[in-house]
């Protein structure tokens, strides 16, 4: 579990650093991404990364905040609270790390129903402005 949590706070380290390369390192290449807009789980880290740099661009990181976590061997459940325009988000980060400490599993729920329309909303703009 000590070694989860250093993985985590790199994690932590990294996000709140508002620089994207983080992910580079932190990432495994066969990383399966599960967002809550999409279908069909996304696989490896190229799409990984910019589905997460979307979700920095749609979420308020100004006011994104982790408000519990829990860790279970590699695994890790962390509870976010954030805004969307004006619309309050609440969801969860489950995060599995491999031996290595690069992340090979995550996928992200998020609440309330008007909050996922308009994350799908922005995230379609977000990953529009990221291809072009």
């Amino acid at each position: 579990m000590d070694q989860t949590k250093q993985f985590l706070e790199q994690w932590y380290q990294g996000y709140r650093s508002d620089d994207p390369e983080f992910l580079d390192s932190i990432l495994d290449e066969s990383v399966v991404f599960t967002s809550p807009i999409v279908f069909n789980p996304i696989e490896g880290k190229a799409m990984t990364k910019m589905y997460l740099m979307g979700a920095g661009i749609t979420f308020n990181m100004d006011k994104f905040s982790y408000v519990r976590e829990v860790v279970d061997g590699l695994d890790v459940i962390l509870e976010f609270e954030t805004f969307i325009d004006n619309i309050a988000v609440n969801g969860v980060d489950m995060i599995r790390w491999n031996e290595e400490g690069r992340i090979i599993d995550f996928k992200v729920m998020v609440r309330p129903l008007q909050a996922i329309h308009k994350l799908q909303e922005k995230m379609t703009e977000a990953l529009d402005s990221l291809q072009s």
